[in-house]
């Protein structure tokens, strides 16, 4: 098991890389960059990280098949791997139906869309010349010119059943949202280990990644407080439904996409009882965070990513639980 650090691209570039390096300097053995749409580039952000840490794995999240053509998206992460050889990873996904429809996409066969993605993807990385006349993604014997033959570990990001299957049957891994309950993570794991023995594949050669959300302060409440308003914003959509549910709590979620959908963030949050922190995330004190972390982890995972935001109290708390927990399941 190694334990991530995720960015999610709102922090200033020099802000990002002071963190990445304390991450690292913590024991994270990999770092996770956003690819939100309006901010921070994720291959960049990658690349910039690498001139500034030595070791930990480097991963551009999660690249959209319907945004970024498979071509593209190999040079990009080829150009990584050259600059950061051993160190590179990619996340690819569908990608968020609110960013896609703001790009004026509507997202046709998700799963066949994502099958020719990743199987492009490999081909490209492996020097052929394509041919591929996909659902979206069209190729007549386009080629890498450089790094050819290089093999660079592949996770499918997703939360829904049929995408977290084809994850376990082509993928190196699956990366989870952040934003779910043990009750949620634990369905979606299932559904990539039924992937995965459809597809005849060990379950030790593929990874179980999951982002968490993290928010460490001495005082408990404080800590909880902080996360409220990210999970308000995960659940302006509606893919959340069955997640909230999942939770036992009374949750309005038709109400918060509504506040959200008028811009009410303020109303958003108040409609999540305190007890949501905890829930859906890791929140309070850092002894409360390290045991949380660890009923994540008997899930299942192999690879929590947690997030660095907050005050610089706040991430400097969050690096010591990261830092405790990557010693505890170092290899001796």
């Amino acid at each position: 098991m190694r334990v991530g650090v995720y960015f999610d691209g709102f922090a200033s570039m020099p802000d990002m890389l002071a963190a990445a390096r304390a991450a690292e300097e913590a024991g994270a053995g990999s770092l996770w960059f956003a690819q939100h749409m309006g901010h921070r580039e994720a291959f960049m952000s990658a690349a910039a990280a690498a001139g500034v840490t030595a070791n930990a794995a480097l991963v551009p999240t999660a690249i959209s098949s319907y945004l970024w053509p498979p071509l593209s998206a190999a040079m990009s992460i080829a150009t990584l791997r050259e600059l950061a050889p051993g160190r590179a990873m990619l996340a690819v996904a569908t990608g968020n139906l609110l960013n896609l429809a703001e790009s004026g996409i509507t997202p046709v066969k998700p799963v066949r869309v994502m099958r020719e993605y990743v199987g492009a993807l490999r081909a490209l990385l492996a020097g052929e010349a394509v041919e591929l006349d996909g659902q979206i993604s069209k190729l007549r014997g386009a080629h890498m010119k450089f790094l050819n033959g290089v093999a660079i570990p592949i996770y499918v990001a997703s939360t829904g059943p049929r995408m977290l299957e084809l994850a376990g049957e082509i993928g190196d891994g699956a990366v989870l949202s952040t934003g779910l309950t043990l009750a949620t993570m634990r369905a979606a794991l299932a559904h990539a280990e039924a992937g995965l023995r459809r597809a005849g594949r060990p379950l030790p050669s593929f990874r179980r990644a999951g982002f968490i959300s993290l928010a460490v302060a001495e005082d408990a409440r404080e800590a909880r407080a902080a996360l409220l308003p990210k999970l308000a914003f995960l659940f302006r959509s509606r893919n959340h439904a069955e997640n909230i549910k999942s939770s036992g709590l009374d949750i309005d979620h038709a109400a918060i996409m509504a506040a959200c959908a008028r811009h009410d963030f303020k109303t958003a949050v108040a409609l999540l009882p305190e007890a949501a922190a905890s829930t859906f995330g890791v929140a309070g004190t850092p002894r409360e965070c390290r045991d949380r972390l660890h009923e994540f982890l008997a899930v299942g995972l192999d690879e929590p990513i947690v997030e660095l935001s907050g005050s610089a109290e706040a991430r400097r708390l969050a690096l010591a639980v990261v830092r405790e927990v990557a010693a505890e399941h170092r290899p001796q």
